[in-house]
C-alpha cells in the first residue's frame, strides 16, 4: 500500500482575491470544508469545476499527487490529477463484468481501491463478486472471485465472495478484503493465487444476515458486515466493522481487539458521541485512512461526519450530524453518507467522499474539535434576529460566564471582528458596514470553543 501522499497548494480557495490575500493570516484552530470535485449527479470529465459523478465510493491516492475514485454508481475508476483534471482511468461505465484494456473493462458497482508501489491498482468489485486488477499499462483482469455470491477459500478462480467492500495491501504483498456479507476478512497471496480467511467467522452469511461481536483470534473472531480497511507501518489491519458500530483492530498475526465504538445504544444500532474511544458512539462507519502520526481518520456514515481516532479519544473533524451539503467550518459543514477517505502528504488535507452529494469534499484541518463537550456551551447562546441587516444581539444564560471572547468570521476565514471583555448577559454587534453574506460568530470557553451561523441580508 503507497503510503506516500500528495501535497495540494495550501492556500484556502476563496473567490475574490481579498480573501485569498488574508487567509493565511486569519485562519483559527477550526477545520473548513469545501468542495474540491463535482456537482450534481452525471458523467462528466474535465477540469474539476464542471467534472461530474455518479456517486464517489472509495478512493486511494498516488505519490504524485492523483487521486483515484471508485465512482460506483457510474461502474468505473476516476482519477483527478494533482492539477484538478478528471479523466476516467478504467471502465467503459457500464454496469458489467468484462476484462481488458482500459476503455472496455467492465465493472459492476466497484467499491474500493488500493495501490501497490510498482503502480498496479487492485479493485473490489462488489456486484460482480471478484478482486480486479488494473496494470500501469491499464489493462484490467480478474486475480480472484468466479462472480458467484458465496463463500470458499481456495485457488484464486475458484473462490467466493459475498460483495466485497474494503481492499489493503500489507508490506508482503498480500491483498486483504473485507468479505462483507460473509462477515469476514479474506487474504489472498498474490504469488500463489490462494484465497484464505484471515479473521471472521459464523454460520450466518449473506445478505442481510446478522452477523456478531467477538474479539478473538482470526477464524473465532466475529464481524458485522465489515467494509473499509486500512492498515499501518506494522502491518495492523484496522476495519470498520460497519453494523457493529465499531473500529477493530488485527495484528499481522490474526489477533482481534474493539478499539473504538461502544454501539451500547442497542442491538443494530449506532449513535453520536466522542470522548473515550471505547464508550463513544459511532454510526455505521464505513471507510478509515490511516495516517503517518497514528491518527485513524473514520467515514462516520450515518452520522454524517468526518471523526478521528487518536491517543484513544475519539474527536469530530467535520459534519453537524445533519444530513445535508454545505461548506464551512467544521461545526456547521454537512455532507451525506461520507465514504472513502484519504490525507494529503503533509498531513493539512482530507479528501472524502460525498456519496449522496456526488462530490469530493476537501477538509482543510487546522484542530480536532470536541463537538461532544461544545454541545452543552451552544445550547445556551441565542442570535438574534438571524438572519439581520448587520445588527443582532448574542444572549448568554448565566451559565456560559466561561465564554472568554468570540470571533466574527466571513465565509472565507477572515477574521473581522474580535470582542472580549464580554458585559453581563447580552452583547450587542454590528458588522452593517460589511457586504451581505455568510458570517461565523466563533465563541471560545476555557476548554473548547464552537461556531453558529450568522446570515447578513
Amino acid at each position: 500500500m503507497v503510503r506516500n501522499f500528495f501535497k495540494p497548494n495550501v492556500l484556502l480557495y476563496c473567490l475574490s482575491f481579498y480573501c485569498f490575500s488574508f487567509s493565511f493570516l486569519s485562519v483559527k484552530a477550526q477545520n473548513l470544508v469545501t468542495t474540491y470535485a463535482g456537482s450534481t449527479m452525471g458523467f462528466v470529465n474535465g477540469d474539476t469545476s464542471v467534472a461530474q459523478f455518479g456517486g464517489p465510493f472509495g478512493m486511494c491516492a498516488d505519490n504524485l499527487g492523483n487521486l483515484y475514485i471508485v465512482d460506483a454508481d457510474n461502474n468505473c475508476i476516476r482519477k483527478i490529477t494533482s492539477s484538478g483534471i478528471v479523466s476516467t482511468y478504467a471502465g467503459s461505465g457500464i454496469a458489467g463484468f468484462a476484462d481488458g484494456t482500459a476503455d472496455i473493462a467492465q465493472f459492476n458497482r466497484p467499491a474500493d481501491i488500493c495501490l501497490d508501489e510498482s503502480g498496479n491498482f487492485y479493485v473490489s468489485d462488489f456486484q460482480n463478486q471478484r478482486i480486479r486488477k488494473i496494470d500501469i499499462l491499464g489493462n484490467v483482469s480478474t486475480i480472484a472471485g468466479n462472480g458467484i455470491d458465496g463463500y470458499a477459500d481456495g485457488i484464486s478462480m475458484d473462490a467466493e465472495f459475498s460483495y466485497p467492500r474494503g481492499i489493503v495491501l500489507d508490506s508482503e504483498g498480500n491483498l486483504f478484503i473485507s468479505d462483507s456479507w460473509n462477515h469476514r476478512i479474506r487474504k489472498i497471496n498474490l504469488a500463489g493465487g490462494v484465497v484464505t480467511t484471515f479473521a471472521g467467522g459464523g454460520i450466518n452469511m449473506g445478505v442481510s444476515s446478522i452477523g456478531d461481536l467477538v474479539d478473538a483470534n482470526d477464524t473465532s473472531a466475529r464481524f458485522y458486515t465489515p467494509s473499509g480497511l486500512t492498515i499501518d507501518f506494522e502491518d495492523n489491519i484496522y476495519v470498520a466493522d460497519a453494523y457493529n458500530h465499531r473500529i477493530r483492530k488485527i495484528t499481522s498475526g490474526g489477533e482481534v481487539t474493539t478499539i473504538a465504538g461502544s454501539g451500547d445504544i442497542g442491538p443494530g444500532l449506532g449513535g453520536y458521541s466522542a470522548g473515550n474511544a471505547l464508550t463513544a458512539l459511532l454510526n455505521t462507519p464505513t471507510e478509515l485512512f490511516y495516517a503517518n502520526d497514528g491518527t485513524i481518520y473514520i467515514s462516520d456514515t450515518y452520522n454524517y461526519r468526518v471523526r478521528a481516532l487518536k491517543d484513544e479519544m475519539i474527536y469530530d473533524i467535520a459534519g453537524n450530524g445533519q444530513a445535508g451539503y454545505e461548506d464551512g467550518i467544521d461545526s456547521l459543514a454537512k455532507f451525506k453518507y461520507t465514504r472513502g477517505i484519504v490525507l494529503d502528504a503533509d498531513g493539512s488535507h482530507l479528501f472524502v467522499c460525498d456519496y449522496t452529494n456526488r462530490r469530493i469534499r476537501k477538509i482543510t484541518l487546522n484542530a480536532f474539535t470536541d463537538i461532544n463537550s461544545q454541545n452543552i456551551t451552544r445550547n445556551s447562546v441565542k442570535i438574534f434576529p438571524n438572519p439581520n441587516p448587520g445588527k443582532c444581539t448574542i444572549e448568554f444564560s448565566e451559565s456560559q460566564i466561561n465564554i472568554t471572547h468570540f470571533e466574527i468570521i466571513d465565509n472565507c476565514g477572515k477574521v473581522i471582528r474580535k470582542q472580549e471583555n464580554l458585559s453581563g448577559g447580552k452583547q450587542e454587534v454590528n458588522i452593517s458596514n460589511m457586504p451581505p453574506g455568510i458570517y461565523f460568530i466563533k465563541f471560545f470557553t476555557s476548554f473548547s470553543s464552537f461556531s453558529e451561523q450568522m446570515i447578513v441580508f
